[in-house]
């Protein structure tokens, strides 16, 4: 599937939780892609471009986008200075960061780790696999956070669980409140101790680069076959 520039426009927008923004991003026509693919937004006049996660499944006239505008560079304040009914550039779709037919064999295992922001191409893709392809083997997501208050998404992620018997989701916080009742620490203290059959196992990583560098060397000593271990990196 070729890239290519669409004009689009803002028909919703908010703050998630802290610095996270979700902007939905609607089209004249339906917009197919595989879940896990980003898109690339013209954040300036003279060009510049930031790529940016798909959060929604494909399949319908719009688009949703998860920016954590922390880092108050150009992109953010592009996107911190949309409001809806603006129209917008988008280059897509872009990544090859999915889960190919290839990998959703009966006896798969499946681990997504995701980090800050980096549960944003995590989740289509958990839901593509449970709630579209029907996938019947484990499934694992593991998301870390710094502080509670900055978690979002977690009553649509708790419903997947509810509804799907082999999907298991751990938030984990590296900087908790005294009242934060769930696990602390990172996301490698909790995957080592789940089990998981990791010669069957896919790997999925989203995040900082020291955490996919830290996951993938803890997953091949595991014993993760190395082909199986894949990522997007955010800065």
């Amino acid at each position: 599937m070729t890239a290519k520039k669409m004009l689009g426009k803002v028909i919703f927008k908010a703050c998630l939780a802290g610095s996270n923004w979700l902007v939905r991003v609607g089209f004249d026509e339906t917009v197919d892609y595989v879940p896990g693919q980003y898109v690339s937004l013209k954040v300036s006049e003279d060009g510049m471009r930031r790529s940016y996660s798909i959060t929604s499944l494909p399949g319908e006239k719009s688009i949703d986008l998860l920016i954590d505008v922390s880092p108050m560079g150009v992109g953010s304040q592009y996107v911190l200075g949309l409001s809806v009914g603006d129209l917008v550039e988008v280059l897509g779709f872009l990544g090859k960061f999915g889960v190919k037919e290839e990998m959703r064999k009966k006896e798969s295992e499946l681990l997504f780790v995701g980090t800050g922001a980096g549960i944003a191409p995590l989740k289509p893709m958990i839901e593509d696999l449970l709630t579209k392809k029907f996938f019947r083997g484990k499934v694992y997501l593991v998301w870390g956070m710094r502080h509670e208050e900055d978690l979002y998404w977690i009553k649509e992620i708790e419903k997947l669980q509810r509804d799907f018997e082999n999907f298991h989701f751990y938030i984990v916080i590296s900087k908790p409140g005294e009242d934060w009742p769930g696990l602390n620490g990172h996301v490698g203290d909790v995957v080592e101790k789940l089990n998981i059959n990791w010669d069957e196992a896919f790997v999925y990583l989203c995040g900082n680069s020291e955490m996919i560098a830290s996951m993938e060397k803890q997953s091949l000593l595991s014993g993760a076959i190395k082909d199986r271990i894949f990522y997007e990196g955010f800065a």
